[in-house]
Order: structure tokens, then sequence, then C-alpha cells
């Protein structure tokens, strides 16, 4: 998934499951960071701030989310919190990996399939 800087550079970002989010999840995660000044809640970034990324040793841009504190993106009334991409790694980053590691499974079982792999068994479907 692409998307496009303010400078019109092409650049990928994580894909997300709209269908499990209100409709007006759009306008509440703006209102929030809103309330937050538009600054990380943890460390204090501020949206379109440049950091140096201790992870990859590279600049980045910060770009600021409105995360679930108890992930549940199904309920219209939600505690949220503003992060920067570090520090909504540091607060779920183990969701991300084991919903990446499901995510790979699948696609990679879904390509075997249509490649003409054969179930195991019946209940695999």
């Amino acid at each position: 998934m692409y998307t496009r800087t303010k400078e019109g550079n092409a650049t990928q970002t994580m894909p997300w499951d709209k269908e499990r989010y209100p409709s007006d999840w759009d306008e509440r995660a703006k209102a929030r960071k809103e309330q937050a000044g538009w600054t990380c809640e943890v460390c204090g970034a501020r949206q379109g701030e440049e950091r140096w990324g201790k992870v990859n040793q590279r600049f980045y841009t910060v770009w600021l989310a409105a995360a679930h504190l108890n992930h549940d993106p199904e309920n219209p009334h939600a505690k949220l919190a503003v992060f920067c991409q570090a520090c909504h790694m540091k607060y779920d980053g183990y969701l991300h990996v084991s919903n990446s590691w499901r995510t790979r499974y699948e696609r990679q079982r879904v390509m075997m399939l249509l490649a003409g792999q054969m179930l195991l068994f019946e209940d695999e479907a």
C-alpha cells in the first residue's frame, strides 16, 4: 500500500483493516491528535518533524497515529492515545509481529492452494 507525501514522493504505509473501525474513524483520530496538540503523548515528537531512528540509523518523518490502548478498534468509545511510530511500536509491537506472521502464513497458504497444493485434512479449508 502506497501513499504520496506532500513532496509528491511515494511512501509505503502499513495496511490496516478499515472495516474493523467505526465509520467516523478518520474524524475521531484527527480530533484526538488535535487534542494532543499534534504531539506524541509519550516522547513529545511533533507531526512532520524529522527524527533520527535509533534502530534503522537514518532520518524519518514523524507520522502520528491514534492508537487503541485496549486494542479494540471495533469499540466506538475506545480509549485512544496519540503515538509516534517509535512509541506505537514500543506499546504494541508484539501484536504487529504476530499479525504480520499470520498474514504472511495465510498469503503463502492461498498461493500454494492456487498452485494446486492439496489439503492434508478436509477441515483445513
